[in-house]
């Protein structure tokens, strides 16, 4: 596994002994582990962001592992994974804007499930969170590339673009002089 994770054109599915692989449009699919803790944190931030209902569910899900974190973590990602993706069906489950597209995933659990429409299927939070508004306060004021960016915040290159390309879809700006624009039009500063 890469690690500098790059959250677009990822297909997911499950293996048959139950495992999720992560397969990159690179073809460098790995089967996902606790170990991967690039793939995990970029994964993490992501769903904390985008799809904070579905993360909390994860959360509560797996909340007797809480006291290990990394395996908490895994196991929270995992969950997601499984309960959006286990299908192999040759469409990008992230495609190449970092757009998610989720599957209907079989699951015996359907009709009873507390966490159906909550971690599947879940709703995605259009709204800015303050970690977009402070990545967008980088991007529009200090004028920082993603590289300065990402060494300010202690994150990689590639988790700030997966976040910049978060906040353009949030508020349909398909470009950084449009997030610009975006910024002072609506007086975030």
């Amino acid at each position: 596994m890469s690690d500098d994770i790059d959250l677009n054109s990822i297909e997911f599915y499950q293996d048959p002994q139950g495992e999720m692989v992560v397969n990159p449009d690179n073809n460098k699919a790995f089967t996902l582990t606790v170990k991967d803790r690039e793939f995990i944190i970029a994964t993490t931030i992501l769903l904390e962001n985008d799809y904070p209902e579905a993360w909390k569910g994860c959360r509560e899900w797996n909340k007797k592992s809480k006291a290990n974190t990394l395996y908490y973590d895994f196991l929270c990602v995992r969950r997601f994974l499984k309960c959006n993706w286990a299908k192999f069906d040759g469409t990008l489950d992230i495609d190449t804007c970092g757009q998610t597209h989720f599957e209907w995933v079989e699951c015996p659990l359907r009709g009873e499930c507390k966490y159906e429409n909550i971690i599947c299927n879940p709703t995605f939070n259009s709204s800015l969170t303050r970690n977009d508004i402070n990545l967008l306060r980088m991007i529009a004021v200090d004028n920082l590339t993603a590289e300065q960016i990402a060494i300010r915040v202690a994150r990689s290159v590639n988790t700030i673009n997966n976040r910049r390309k978060s906040i353009q879809h949030k508020t349909g700006c398909n470009t950084i002089a449009k997030l610009v624009a975006y910024w002072y039009q609506h007086n975030l500063i």
